[in-house]
């Protein structure tokens, strides 16, 4: 294998797919980056049997100096200090070139590198999905879907399938929930363009993290491809798979309370803003505790530390509707849910100081944010 590449296009292909490279594995090669030459272009992969990402670049006639194929090949290259090596790279042109036992130069400028390389064959093949389900949304919807949800999947492998986004298409609508059992996150968006009216899938919460940084403010569609076991995600020249989760979801509706004995109306950067100052005392506390008492048309917001201090901050309730309440939270979890909701105003439905309560745009009520309170003392 040899070719000559940009510098720049090399290092985007590179960190693209690194995102899938095993950390701590038995298997050497699935700490690599596998590269393919063939007459037309230069192929990247990765792959740690969760998560695989594959990108390709393409020979531009209008770009010779782009990418230059001289000889077809492959090789697997040890991925982190490969991406090391092109970031450092003094020229803005690479030469990469493959020799006996898998040694691999790298050449830009005065700089020369020489690689071990392994064996291409026994890099795992990528998974061939049998698609039962197929469908197209916006990327941006996707990342929306995904940053307004992820961040309510549970940490423990105690119960892994709570690692996951519930991932369901129903009544033309396409809808992702993440839940810990102390919060729950869900997002819906109308979806047209599905093979397949009704489908469920659990989908790892963090590789739909890393695609949710791989899809770009101009994004065009991502077409998604699902099977019993795998997903696919096309993103232009881009592919993205992971492994569906195991395990029965817990049916979450039940969570959502149809009733609220409190309601209030406000702005959410206020809200935000006087949580986030609170959580100041809160946070070495444990659980980031954080009260709100509901006066009136005026909301205090609080937190102490007997180490530390106190502080008490008041935001003013634009409506209101039921009895006022006393409740505390944790602060993290509330501007989590806060951040996740993209209007200027957010409603806030309580039932009582113990029971879970609910945030959620009011001119989008497709979102909702839900928190379990901590007991009042």
């Amino acid at each position: 294998m040899k070719l000559i590449i940009d510098k720049a296009a090399l290092l985007h292909l590179v960190t693209t797919v690194s995102k899938a490279v095993a950390v701590r594995t038995p298997k050497p090669v699935l700490t690599g980056i596998l590269l393919q030459c063939s007459d037309t272009d230069l192929t990247a992969t990765a792959y740690d049997m969760e998560l695989g990402i594959q990108d390709v670049i393409t020979i531009n006639p209008e770009e010779p100096t782009y990418l230059e194929i001289q000889e077809e090949g492959s090789i697997v290259l040890p991925g982190r200090h490969f991406l090391d090596v092109i970031r450092k790279l003094p020229s803005s042109s690479v030469l990469i070139e493959t020799s006996l036992h898998y040694m691999t130069q790298i050449i830009s400028g005065s700089s020369k590198f020489i690689l071990h390389g392994m064996d291409a064959a026994e890099f795992p093949k990528l998974p061939t999905l049998i698609a039962n389900n197929t469908f197209t949304i916006p990327g941006t919807t996707l990342q929306s879907l995904i940053q307004s949800t992820s961040f309510a999947t549970s940490n423990s492998e105690v119960r892994p399938v709570l690692t996951g986004l519930h991932a369901e298409c129903r009544n033309e609508a396409l809808s992702f929930t993440a839940t810990d059992g102390l919060r729950l996150a869900t997002k819906r968006y109308p979806v047209t363009q599905t093979t397949s009216s009704d489908w469920v899938a659990v989908l790892p919460g963090k590789s739909l993290n890393e695609l949710a940084k791989l899809i770009p403010e101009t994004s065009d569609d991502v077409t998604i491809q699902l099977s019993q076991s795998h997903s696919l995600f096309l993103l232009g020249t881009l592919k993205f798979y992971t492994r569906l989760l195991d395990g029965a979801y817990p049916d979450t509706s039940r969570l959502i309370p149809s009733q609220w004995k409190t309601q209030i109306h406000t702005s959410r950067q206020d809200l935000l803003g006087a949580i986030d100052r609170a959580s100041l005392i809160a946070r070495d506390r444990e659980n980031h505790r954080v009260s709100l008492q509901l006066q009136q048309n005026t909301l205090v917001i609080s937190s102490s530390s007997p180490e530390i201090g106190n502080v008490q901050e008041f935001v003013s309730v634009e409506a209101r509707d039921g009895d006022d309440l006393q409740i505390a939270f944790n602060g993290r979890y509330v501007m989590d849910a806060l951040r996740a909701l993209d209007g200027e105003k957010v409603n806030i439905r309580f039932n009582g100081a113990n029971q879970p309560f609910t945030l959620h745009d009011p001119d989008f009520e497709q979102s909702l944010q839900l928190i379990s309170p901590m007991l009042m003392r």
